[in-house]
């Protein structure tokens, strides 16, 4: 491939990633302290946050599945409707008055989407890596840590001096850059001797008498520790806002902490194609899974701001290995029809243990405090790691498999 043009691909990608997660920032990750300052109450953000991970729990896979069985609809394509979408509804939020009822409805619209969209973006990224183009996917989505770092320190100053009433408009000026720097990217055919582009190549051959979720080994077992993780996960993010404050933190710290979090992803997002060519995908997927316990740990006992800064600088050894380890590692084992499949299965697991970290997260908070909330969190954490130390592993021989094709 054409090293010009292929700088100029990653750049665009990186963009794509930069505009996603700036996106990203205002509205779900600024969720509490918008959705608290229109008189939302924790637990009615906690449905919110849970019913736009149900909507993408359905989405996901159903546009995944999509995508691998027709062509014609593209990941630009899907992702291309699902914005336009998102721009209506955004400025439904800013401009029309339609109750406490109508505003949560478009709202959790927006989260849902966002959410769909991320197994996407990541598809998208690896069309050109497995067509042969030179494209790093750490590299790229280090792009979207450092905007989201930047992004999440000026709205927390922002937020602190003015009003809560920027985060949408911010959202919908994002989407508008994001919708057209998606019409900038060509159609990609992938030749089939592209499939070693993404390290050693473990793939067992496509058996369609078998099930999805069994032509890959402990790949169930795998999902529920995705789940349990991002219910940690979602935990944290969601409710971050509430941590700092009950650690005597302000907007201002709140903002602070998410570009802590942010600036630690970038050393693994940006060296994880190094990493991965000296470690196995597998090793660095597990270790992330024990940083995740660890990280919960920590934030158990945070008694400071500072304390709670320190687990967020963790986020560098357990997200931001987790996420390029998860997209590497699906991606090498899975055969080329079942990938971007396999992606949106990962990333509904995801995104089901962000609802039950959302609904019984915010019942918690409004129950039991901080404390008890960060207790389900840590339990999750754990039973998380457990899981993917135990499943992931190298892919059995499968040398009397029947490998049917398609017809073309």
């Amino acid at each position: 491939m054409n090293n010009k043009s292929d700088k100029l691909l990653s750049l665009q990608i990186a963009g794509l990633q930069g505009f996603y997660w700036m996106i990203f920032c205002p509205i779900y990750s600024f969720a509490s302290v918008y959705l608290l300052s229109r008189d939302f109450s924790n637990q009615k953000i906690g449905w919110m946050m849970a019913s736009s991970s149900v909507a993408a729990i359905i989405l996901q896979p159903a546009l995944g599945a999509l995508i691998d069985r027709y062509k014609k609809y593209s990941p630009k394509f899907v992702m291309t409707c699902l914005s336009a979408v998102c721009l209506i509804l955004l400025c439904g939020v800013i401009w029309l008055d339609v109750g406490m009822l109508g505003m949560a409805v478009m709202y959790v619209g927006v989260l849902a989407l966002l959410l769909t969209m991320q197994p996407l973006v990541n598809a998208l990224t690896f069309e050109y890596i497995n067509a042969g183009h030179d494209v790093s996917f750490g590299v790229t989505r280090a792009a979207g840590s450092i905007l989201f770092a930047v992004l999440s320190t000026l709205l927390g100053v922002w937020v602190g001096k003015a009003s809560t009433a920027i985060l949408p408009i911010i959202c919908l000026v994002l989407f508008a850059c994001y919708f057209l720097l998606l019409q900038n990217f060509n159609t990609v055919s992938t030749p089939v001797s592209a499939d070693k582009r993404t390290g050693e190549d473990e793939r067992i051959p496509l058996d369609q008498s078998v099930g999805f979720l069994r032509r890959y080994d402990r790949f169930v077992p795998f999902l529920f520790g995705c789940m349990f993780i991002f219910l940690f996960h979602n935990v944290i993010n969601t409710f971050l806002a509430q941590i700092i404050a009950s650690v005597n933190g302000n907007d201002t710290q709140f903002g602070i902490s998410l570009t802590i979090a942010a600036v630690c992803e970038l050393p693994a997002f940006l060296g994880f194609s190094w990493l991965a060519a000296r470690i196995e995908t597998r090793s660095l997927l597990k270790a992330s899974g024990i940083f995740y316990a660890l990280r919960s740990f920590i934030f158990l006992l945070a008694g400071s701001v500072w304390m709670v800064n320190f687990g967020q600088v963790l986020q560098g050894l357990s997200f931001a290995i987790f996420i390029p380890g998860s997209v590497y590692y699906i991606n090498q084992i899975m055969h080329e029809k079942d990938r971007v499949k396999g992606q949106t299965f990962v990333t509904g697991a995801s995104t089901v243990g962000s609802f039950f970290g959302s609904v019984i997260g915010g019942w918690l908070l409004d129950h039991s405090g901080v404390h008890g909330l960060l207790i389900y969190g840590s339990i999750a954490a754990v039973i998380g790691g457990f899981l993917l130390v135990y499943a992931i592993r190298k892919p059995k021989p499968q040398a009397k498999m029947q490998v049917i094709e398609e017809p073309s």
